[in-house]
């Protein structure tokens, strides 16, 4: 059979991504590090080792690629592939994805029961996709060949995933293998996927040979990334820790190539603070583990989130990025609390100071719920902000979240790549030294939060050396600070105003406004 594999172009950036892959093929350039480059699509990758091992024929495109039309006329109906396989990732990519369904159908002839849709949006948006192309995907793990109507008993989700299908310069397998030692979670959490993607938890899954195999195939790569969603959970932890020290991933294990590298685990999907007791520990620090993940997504776990860091600490490990939910069930507060933890434990083991071994980069993630507050329709954009309570007077001490806010979040975050800085000066300058200031930046206009070297006066320690800027950052914090205890009524309007997040009614409130103090800074809103 011949075989078309798809990955919908939903990555920013992809054609730019594409012309600097083949600058770098054509100059033999060092190719970047992987946690630069793209996710490999693992399940377009098993299905390519499955179908090569029947003698198949395979063919790998990004998007839609009038190339895997190239044996006929785009506009025919003559059939090119015997099957196409399309991945899905996000929701909010739900028209790039869904766009490129529809694209393939007539390279099976217009037969769309040869198209197979699967992985994570196909999971959580069967109807949609069903009703917007007419082919009803795979829901869940491909744990058999009957789920894409071929015969045998291959479990194709534990099968090598075929390389050599990708381009290395896009995408980030050159240093590291994905698996699973486990899927499922044992947690129920209402935000989350998971329960309806891997409806089972399975606690142990043997990837002794897969790491193998991939080694004599494509040789020793020296990071694994577990890509499990609660392997802490399992009642086998021992069984799967033991599996990895004799795959070579604990503590000071090296490639056995030239040079040789330090091989390292990454649990990449995180965690759980609440499994993490002495006893778990003594089992995990048999592992190299660069970095550990552990999610913080409610301050009412502080007590939990920082024994299971401390005792990670005192075991050895040295590098921490944790994921932090918001804008669930928590307010901007909940938020400047949890990111203040993990400043505050930077500060304590000395980072900043020159003489800290380990350090916490603190990573939001904005809840991005894949089903609508209203009526239980689909929520293709992901875009969700919680319903505020009817009456909301404290708007300064106690906000609720609103698309400003979010928004702002997200601006704060790109200073370190998405994440909030470890060394405390610079992440306090991020988030702010009080909550006071933590929702000025929540406020703040765009131009002023996104160049702050530009309009802040205050030079900061550890940041690089600049001149002093404007002073509008603090100029603003003092304005929003009065214009709360001074003028309440007009503070409501200003909040109204730009919370939307809407240059349309950040317009109409400053023909509105009298306030000249007020307008001008709206002005600000309006900077593109």
């Amino acid at each position: 059979m011949k075989i078309l594999l798809v990955e919908p172009q939903f990555r920013k950036f992809s054609d730019r991504a594409k012309s600097h892959a083949e600058e770098m093929r054509n100059k033999k350039r060092k190719r970047p590090d992987d946690e630069t480059l793209w996710y490999p699509p693992l399940g377009l990758m098993k299905l390519s080792t499955f179908h090569r091992r029947r003698g198949d024929e395979l063919n790998f495109v990004i998007g839609k690629d009038k190339s895997a039309f190239k044996e006929q006329d785009l506009f025919s109906l003559a059939v090119v592939w015997d099957r196409v396989y399309i991945s899905t990732l996000f929701t909010f990519q739900w028209k790039a994805t869904v766009e490129t369904i529809n694209f393939y159908k007539d390279a099976v002839g217009g037969s769309i029961h040869k198209i197979f849709v699967g992985g994570i949006m196909a999971s959580l948006m069967r109807e949609e996709i069903f009703e917007e192309t007419g082919i009803e995907p795979i829901e869940g793990i491909l744990d058999s060949p009957a789920k894409i109507n071929l015969d045998g008993n291959e479990v194709i989700d534990e099968l090598m995933p075929d390389y050599s299908v990708l381009d290395p310069n896009l995408y980030g397998i050159n240093d590291t293998y994905y698996a699973y030692t486990s899927r499922g979670c044992t947690r129920r959490c209402p935000w989350c996927g998971v329960p309806k993607i891997e409806p089972n938890y399975i606690p142990y899954i043997d990837i002794r040979p897969v790491i193998e195999e991939l080694r004599d195939t494509y040789g020793d790569k020296p990071r694994l990334k577990l890509m499990d969603n609660n392997v802490l959970a399992s009642p086998v932890l021992e069984k799967i820790v033991d599996d990895l020290v004799v795959l070579g991933y604990g503590r000071d294990c090296w490639t056995d190539t030239a040079p040789k590298k330090q091989r390292v685990i990454d649990f990449n999907q995180g965690l759980d603070a609440r499994y993490m007791d002495k006893k778990t520990m003594s089992l995990l620090k048999r592992l190299n583990i660069r970095p550990m993940r552990v999610a913080f997504d409610n301050v009412r776990d502080k007590k939990v989130y920082v024994r299971a860091l401390e005792l990670a600490r005192k075991q050895g490990v040295r590098e921490f990025s944790n994921y932090m939910l918001y804008n669930w069930r928590d307010t901007p507060k909940d938020l400047y609390d949890r990111l203040s933890v993990n400043i505050e434990l930077n500060e304590k083991w000395g980072k900043g100071m020159g003489n800290s071994e380990s350090e916490i980069y603190s990573y939001p993630m904005r809840y991005a719920p894949i089903v609508s507050r209203y009526e239980d329709e689909s929520n293709q954009d992901r875009d969700y902000i919680a319903a505020p309570p009817e009456t909301k007077d404290d708007l300064m001490s106690a906000p609720v979240w609103t698309k400003r806010f979010t928004r702002n979040v997200e601006i704060m975050k790109g200073a370190a790549s998405g994440a909030i800085s470890p060394t405390p000066t610079l992440a306090w300058r991020t988030i702010g030294r009080t909550f006071e200031d933590f929702v000025a930046n929540l406020y703040m206009p765009e131009e002023l939060l996104r160049n702050r070297n530009k309009h802040e006066k205050k030079v900061y320690a550890d940041e690089p050396s600049r001149p002093a800027g404007t002073g509008r950052v603090e100029e603003f914090r003092s304005f929003l600070s009065d214009l709360f205890k001074q003028n309440p009524e007009e503070a409501k309007r200003f909040h109204r105003a730009v919370s939307e997040n809407s240059s349309v009614a950040v317009r109409k409130y400053m023909f509105e406004c009298e306030n000249e103090e007020v307008k001008e800074w709206l002005s600000y809103y309006l900077k593109k």
